[in-house]
């Protein structure tokens, strides 16, 4: 990327992040640690050594990406000062006599050589030291020998232990880059044949029709993204294009509608199963120059400055399950997305029915992403049902099984609702699988989610057990804020950030209807054998005991937990239960624009109808059929 005999001297470095790097202080997962004399023991794991800290595998296998290689070699060109390199040998010397490469693929806890770091190091953090470096009198020759060897052995077990998912794309980015560099391997044109025909299978086998990565995680489609465009970048580099098959970049446009459709108001990603944030705008650039027909690329990558926005807003991803719905692009947007799909191929969460919403731009009901992969109390909320925004049965969570990882990819359209009109959105899925086991199918939940476009999100949840037993029930939203107002008189919870937009969420039939009947549980349809308590409203933030309740667990971050608020809808009942919410977005500076919202009669209780009244005179009626399978409709 860069001519390492035409030194740079105005290349831009972070002078703290070298100078830790010299005396081998090392900030790995936002924790620090200090190796005595600047000797790195590359199998120490700091999480393991200190009691006050979860146990995270990551810390020593992330240690092994040595990406603050980089900030050596950068500090090296603006300083020219040869410590810089010296540290460098040292520590590329420590990690070579220390780290043989293994005789079988290793990828346990404890290793040096995961396939993972390997190809982050030959795509990433080594070459870019080396070239750095090359023109260094600390760089010796024997070094130079020494690295390229460890690169061959790199390039040797790439091609022998290749794996799946987005850990494939890493694996053959790094073995077409070693194979690039050193063009005079043997085998180095064999290699850079294998990354290319396997990652252009996997631009099918990886990528669903609908544009998601198979792990239905929007970070790791990212990475794979990136990883697999690594390829061509470094092909028109080196003058290999010829290389690549003529179609290679051209089955990546889906790949991009993915990410533009998905987009939220705030130009990031819902953080669905083990994400965390993605720039949007800055993702589209290369699909900008790729697509040039794709106007909408360009818009967005240009903030606007060129090109069109999309001619549509709502979008449908039928294989990977979500469901987005949306006010405009503008990015004071409403927004939700309901994910009605499978588990995914990796990075699962059990969510199924899981919900976002974004009001006017701000996030508020929220997924977390699931934190540091470490093994704690915290990981475990934030990856299970618990964590979010869909619901329990029995204060048990879902329980899909994770085995057989192919089988939790949709190959084939998903059979779930989605209509999509100008004033309206509607959306549907069901989640029948089980309950605290994956044999224990409990009850089957449905949820049925309308946008009234602009501002009113319903959400209808039915859940039909699988036997006449009593059951509880309990759906849950995850705000994030601790500023929240309950009015006990109907049990809304809104959330009280000044100056910033809010959302209110508004529990229908709090009362205790029966089924899809209105009134209490005396006077309802009983007759139907639904019989129903009422609906208990609680809010915790920042609780620990007896549960994790009110959290936001993000990953890899100081801090890493951070309160926010939970409220719990809780019914109890046998036969078929709904519960009914309301989602109402408010503007920034003003109070809830819904004046009342409440259950009328009707006439063969077969179905429940809302009345909503809005301050500014708007009246909206909805109703809500009892068979799930029947769509919202609203007038």
């Amino acid at each position: 990327w860069f001519d390492p005999h035409q030194i740079d001297r105005s290349v831009k470095f972070n002078p703290r992040g070298a100078e830790d790097a010299v005396r081998a202080h090392i900030s790995v997962v936002t924790i620090g640690h200090t190796f005595p004399n600047g000797d790195i023991d590359w199998f120490y794991n700091a999480t393991t050594a200190r009691a006050d800290l979860p146990d995270n595998n990551e810390w020593q296998w992330q240690l092994n990406r040595m990406s603050f290689w980089g900030e050596l070699g950068r500090a090296y060109w603006n300083a020219n000062d040869e410590k810089y390199a010296q540290a460098w040998v040292k520590q590329l010397r420590s990690w070579i006599i220390n780290c043989p490469r293994p005789d079988k693929v290793n990828n346990g806890a404890n290793s040096a050589w995961r396939t993972i770091e390997c190809g982050i190091r030959m795509s990433g953090s080594w070459n870019e030291a080396f070239h750095r470096f090359l023109p260094s009198p600390s760089f010796t020759t024997e070094d130079k020998v020494l690295y390229m060897k460890s690169c061959l052995e790199h390039a040797r077990y790439l091609s022998r232990f290749p794996s799946t998912g987005n850990w494939l794309t890493m694996e053959m980015s790094g073995l077409y880059s070693a194979a690039s560099v050193f063009p005079e391997w043997k085998e180095a044109a064999a290699w850079r044949k294998q990354a290319i025909s396997t990652l252009h299978r996997e631009l099918n086998a990886q990528f669903l029709p609908d544009g998601a990565q198979v792990e239905a995680t929007p970070g790791y489609h990212q990475v794979a993204v990136d990883n697999i465009l690594f390829i061509p970048r470094l092909a028109k580099r080196t003058e290999r294009m010829a290389e690549l098959p003529t179609d290679f970049t051209a089955q990546m446009e889906k790949v991009y509608n993915f990410n533009l459709f998905l987009m939220t108001p705030d130009r990031d990603l819902p953080r669905f199963n083990d994400s965390w944030p993605v720039n949007v705008p800055k993702t589209l650039q290369p699909a900008a120059d790729l697509f040039p027909h794709r106007t909408d690329f360009a818009w967005m990558a240009s903030g606007g400055q060129s090109g069109a926005p999309p001619k549509t807003t709502s979008h449908a991803f039928p294989y990977t399950g979500y469901f987005v719905m949306r006010s405009g692009w503008e990015t004071d947007a409403n927004y939700a997305v309901l994910d009605a799909g499978p588990l995914g191929y990796g990075h699962v969460h059990q969510d199924k029915l899981n919900l976002v919403v974004w009001a006017y731009g701000r996030e508020l009901l929220f997924d977390s992403g699931g934190g540091s992969y470490e093994r704690s109390p915290w990981r475990s909320y934030a990856t299970d049902t618990f964590g979010h925004n869909t619901v329990l049965v029995d204060g048990k969570p879902q329980r899909r099984q994770t085995k057989n990882r192919e089988a939790n990819v949709s190959r084939t359209p998903l059979d779930a609702g989605w209509h999509s009109q100008n004033t309206f959105d509607y959306a549907a899925g069901t989640y029948n699988d089980g309950y605290g086991q994956e044999d224990a199918r409990i009850a089957t939940h449905t949820r049925r989610v309308l946008f009234i476009k602009p501002d009113l999100f319903v959400v209808a949840d039915t859940l039909k057990p699988a036997d006449d037993k009593e059951h509880t029930y309990q759906a849950r939203w995850h705000l994030l804020t601790t500023q929240t107002q309950h009015n006990a008189n109907n049990h809304t919870v809104v959330t009280a950030d000044a100056q910033k937009p809010n959302l209110a969420i508004m529990p229908l039939q709090v009362d205790g209807s029966a089924g899809g009947a209105t009134g209490n549980v005396a006077t309802g349809n009983v007759a139907t054998g639904n019989v129903a308590g009422k609906l208990e409203v609680k809010v915790a933030s920042a609780q620990q005991e007896p549960e994790l309740l009110g959290w936001h667990v993000r990953k890899d971050m100081d801090p890493q937990y951070v309160p926010a608020t939970t409220v719990l809808h809780t019914r109890r009942g046998a036969g078929e239960q709904q519960i009914l919410t309301l989602l109402v977005p408010i503007k920034a500076g003003q109070t809830n624009p819904v004046q009342s919202a409440r259950v009328l009669p009707t006439q063969n209780g077969q179905s429940t109808r809302i009345e909503v009244l809005y301050r500014d005179g708007r009246r909206i009626l909805v109703e809500v059929d009892r068979a799930p399978q029947s769509a919202l409709r609203f007038q």
